[in-house]
């Protein structure tokens, strides 16, 4: 089944909100740092060990809200952008769940004055919820990359079908062959300077 413009458009808007607001939580917490440590328990939050992941966020909220206008080079443009962000958001934070302990060390550092490892780390739940809002976001980039090019074959009203029923024809479903266009898909008809009532016969 072809996904709409607006199916892809809330996906990455989705995605884009998910990895931001996951970057504000605990994604490792570190125990057992030893005596010269005045913690014993420190909470480290994405964006201190995976800031790219934030700045991918940023640029899939703006690249999905210019799908809602762009035309197919510009789709096709937004869409390398948004597979690369997702490659890029997913590396960061597979590297976090492979290997914790490293991904942290920075941070912890920050925290605690030294150099001491932690005796053991636990992932939280924000950093596999990154995990998938970037598998999210890889998908719908490559269906906005793959699929976008048919969208425009839904932008224009027919203007056979939309034309007043000839002699014993009945009325048609005028709200069925609206829903059937996306109305992204008529704003870029409009910009286009293009009628889509063009070829109606009757109100």
């Amino acid at each position: 089944m072809r996904l709409s413009r607006r199916t892809v458009v809330l996906a990455a808007l989705l995605a884009g909100i998910v990895l931001l607001l996951t970057t504000t939580q605990t994604w490792v917490r570190a125990s057992g740092l030893g005596e010269t440590s005045a913690l014993q328990s420190v909470e480290i939050a994405g964006s201190d060990i995976a800031q790219g992941v934030a700045a991918m966020g940023l640029v899939v909220l703006a690249g999905a809200v210019a799908v809602t206008i762009a035309r197919r080079v510009a789709r096709l443009i937004i869409g390398l952008l948004m597979v690369g962000a997702a490659v890029v958001s997913g590396w960061s934070v597979l590297q976090v769940i492979l290997e914790p302990e490293e991904a942290s060390l920075a941070a912890l550092g920050e925290v605690t004055g030294t150099t001491e490892q932690a005796q053991s780390y636990e992932l939280a739940p924000a950093v596999w919820a990154a995990l998938a809002a970037s598998v999210l976001l890889l998908a719908a980039a490559l269906v906005l990359l793959l699929g976008s090019s048919r969208w425009e074959e839904s932008r224009r009203y027919d203007s056979q079908a939309s034309a007043a029923p000839g002699p014993g024809e009945g009325e048609p479903e005028g709200d069925a062959a609206a829903d059937e266009a996306d109305e992204f898909d008529l704003w870029d008809g409009l910009s286009a300077g293009e009628d889509p009532t063009e070829g109606r016969t009757g109100p």
